[in-house]
């Protein structure tokens, strides 16, 4: 995340503020390898797919697709099956990628880009079905470079992504991966050793992951701590005022009332409702425990180190 506009004062606050549970469960049940390569490509993913059919036949499911339009719709048969059959498939996306989004063949001798913001809506649905238990693998020549694209309400599009931090030769991407999967067996997956094993797999380039709780939190918690600068609580209630003027439907008296909509307990309260729609605390009130971050607590400690 971006710190910079943060005071010295303003991080040392924003580096000990009590954040969510770090540590993605994962509760897979098979992997949903999605490949949008040129024809010219090392098939990649395909190889990936038969190589887990040696060892556990039936685990993976492999999806070779043409065009954008292909892969949102391979997205959107594994989301009917999440909602039908109570999958929980680890989503693999193999194509090409960079701060933009996916690219691959449109299906008419060109390329196309599936952008990150495209891609966001039909990763939530997935995540919904899922009870927010998605995990998403990106095998892309960049795998993190669009991340933070990614954060956007109202649910969660996963709980982790999972991809190499730099370019990678097709040769290190399938070592990697094959890794990853190798390791996804093991009696109790941890996604931290995980990325480990497949880092030193692939050799030069790093594989990283992600929680989508820390993605999220991060960029609230930034937000919440410039809003509540007393400059900004003036600026905004400045706004308000000045709106509510303009439109000339309001006494006096209730122009002066509505900036106590800025008032930090509502913010808590706002804030709180955010977070519990976005990993689904509301619909599955077991997810508490995986996501919990307490935001009344984050409030008021920023509040008591409110900076001009």
């Amino acid at each position: 995340m971006n710190t910079s506009i943060f005071t010295d004062a303003e991080q040392a606050l924003f580096d000990c503020l009590p954040g969510p549970p770090v540590e993605a469960v994962i509760k897979s049940t098979n992997i949903w390898i999605i490949e949008w390569l040129p024809a010219s490509d090392k098939h990649t993913g395909r190889l990936l797919h038969e190589w887990m059919q040696e060892r556990r036949p039936g685990w993976s499911n492999y999806s070779k697709c043409m065009s954008k339009l292909e892969v949102v719709s391979s997205i959107e048969r594994a989301t009917n099956l999440a909602k039908n059959s109570g999958i929980i498939p680890v989503l693999h996306l193999e194509a090409h990628g960079d701060e933009n989004g996916l690219g691959g063949p449109d299906g008419k001798g060109g390329m196309e880009l599936l952008s990150w913001d495209e891609l966001t809506e039909p990763l939530q649905a997935l995540n919904l079905q899922t009870r927010c238990n998605l995990i998403i693998v990106v095998a892309a020549c960049i795998g993190f470079a669009g991340i933070k694209a990614l954060v956007r309400g109202p649910r969660a599009p996963a709980i982790a992504l999972v991809g190499p931090d730099a370019p990678i030769t097709d040769r290190s991407l399938l070592y990697g991966t094959k890794e990853i999967y190798r390791r996804w067996m093991d009696n109790d997956p941890r996604l931290n050793e995980i990325a480990i094993s497949a880092s030193w797999e692939a050799g030069t380039v790093s594989f990283e992951w992600e929680p989508f709780a820390v993605l999220a939190y991060d960029a609230l918690a930034e937000l919440l701590i410039f809003s509540m600068r007393h400059a900004q609580q003036r600026l905004q209630t400045n706004r308000i005022r000045q709106r509510m003027l303009e439109a000339n439907r309001w006494s006096k008296e209730e122009i002066e009332r509505q900036p106590s909509l800025l008032s930090p307990s509502l913010q808590a309260t706002l804030i709180q409702r955010l977070w519990d729609k976005m990993f689904m605390i509301d619909l599955y009130p077991e997810n508490r425990e995986r996501f919990q971050v307490n935001w009344s607590e984050i409030v008021d400690l920023v509040l008591s180190n409110q900076s001009d």
